[in-house]
């Protein structure tokens, strides 16, 4: 009979291979909005249940911290990603920040135990998870103070870009260095490394493209 345990696991590896797979959709979709926003959609759901069936395979059966750090940042990413669009023409509410706050307090802990904590992905994959994770938080939480001018300008573009791809490069990275073992540490940070080339190249489209006026209202 099939445990909770394996039903778990398959659901993680079957959504987590459909997430990459849609995202791609996503990406060759900008130019295109109403497939964009379908893809996105897709994609955000599929990785829903990828990070639920993580927390749950951390919490319940085996606490793994490399695993737990990766399932941090991708979490906070795809919400923060999502808020982006939400919030776009109020800027960021309370809970926003309090996301934020919290996020950036489980990677401080996470930072000071990992000196006692035994590795099994390579350190720099670790701290570079850690410091990206730190980044962005402290970035959003920042964002607080100058709201008006965040409102009034593009920045949401680039947020939502460098937080939709993190969390792509980030699923990416959790797949090829389980799956790619024999090639640790490199197939644990390509994936991110590439990410982070092809969220610069979508927002250096961005910006040298005609501005596009802000909107109104709050999407519903």
């Amino acid at each position: 009979m099939i445990s909770f345990h394996h039903l778990n696991i398959a659901l993680h590896v079957v959504f987590g291979t459909l997430a990459l797979v849609v995202g791609l959709g996503s990406l060759f979709t900008t130019r295109a909005p109403a497939a964009h926003r379908r893809f996105g959609r897709w994609f955000l759901g599929l990785a829903t249940v990828v990070l639920v069936t993580a927390v749950l395979g951390l919490v319940v059966f085996r606490f793994r911290p490399f695993l737990a750090v990766i399932v941090l940042l991708s979490v906070y990413q795809a919400f923060a990603g999502y808020r982006t669009l939400r919030v776009r023409a109020t800027g960021p509410r309370w809970y926003d920040g309090l996301a934020a706050a919290l996020f950036l307090a489980g990677g401080l802990v996470f930072l000071v135990c990992l000196p006692r904590i035994r590795l099994v992905w390579s350190p720099v994959v670790m701290y570079s998870t850690l410091g990206a994770l730190l980044a962005i938080t402290g970035y959003d939480l920042g964002r607080h103070a100058w709201a008006s001018r965040w409102r009034r300008s593009q920045a949401w573009r680039y947020e939502h870009i460098w937080k939709m791809l993190s969390t792509y490069s980030a699923l990416a990275s959790a797949f090829s260095g389980t799956v790619l073992a024999a090639y640790q540490p490199y197939s644990q940070f390509l994936p991110s490394v590439l990410g982070t080339g092809l969220a610069l190249a979508f927002m250096w489209r961005v910006l040298r493209g005609p501005r596009r006026p802000r909107p109104a209202a709050v999407l519903a």
